[in-house]
């Protein structure tokens, strides 16, 4: 398996999500939270999570919500929305954890990553870190890597957010502990909020070990 796995998060666009997806990433992220500026609403998430499973079945597909409440959560699920993964942002618990395993998708717990070792919740199959911030991540800031190193190793693939962009250097990465499997790709890439350029893509991708 290659040293990371690549994940670009924020799509709201079919046509954009098309082109990332012909870079040959592993996994596409769209966000259902109203605070973020590339919030995609519920009832048109669908969508795009259609038109990424013709185009490329074997590519993950994540939702990614923050405030969305436990019921509409089932209920979209329920609903047959074409996704691999939730990613629970905010003060989502084992419920929640509990509802999206229910309908056969994989749960990503979301942490901040404070240097506290996260409890990681019972029946997380994916643990993200990201950048602290007061809407509860997504703050396109990196963090101090070397906090990942410190703790103890909480189980499951860890996958690594906030401030990542190919103008970093190569070296950067040698640092990262092995659990780290997953980098996740957002503003660092884009022309505007929810829009990818995908030459920086594909240049972070040349970037990173393989």
């Amino acid at each position: 398996m290659k040293r990371f796995r690549i994940k670009v998060c924020g799509m709201t666009q079919v046509g954009n999500l098309l082109d990332v997806l012909a870079l040959g990433v592993d996994a596409i992220g769209v966000i259902s939270c109203v605070d973020s500026p590339r919030h995609v609403d519920p009832k048109f998430v669908g969508g795009l999570f259609d038109a990424a499973l013709r185009a490329a079945p074997e590519v993950e597909r994540h939702w990614v919500v923050r405030g969305v409440e436990e019921g509409a959560l089932d209920a979209t699920l329920a609903a047959g929305l074409a996704c691999t993964h939730v990613q629970l942002h905010g003060a989502y618990g084992a419920a929640a954890v509990r509802i999206v395993r229910s309908h056969g998708k994989a749960a990503v717990q979301v942490n901040p990553a404070t240097g506290e070792p996260p409890t990681v919740l019972a029946g997380a199959d994916r643990l993200l870190l990201d950048t602290p911030g007061s809407s509860g991540g997504g703050t396109g800031r990196a963090f101090d890597w070397s906090l990942l190193s410190d703790g103890p190793d909480p189980g499951v693939p860890v996958v690594l957010a906030g401030g990542l962009h190919p103008g970093m250097g190569a070296e950067a990465f040698a640092v990262l502990p092995d659990g780290v499997q997953w980098l996740d790709l957002n503003s660092g890439v884009e022309a505007a909020p929810g829009v990818k350029r995908p030459a920086l893509i594909q240049d972070f991708i040349n970037l990173i070990p393989s």
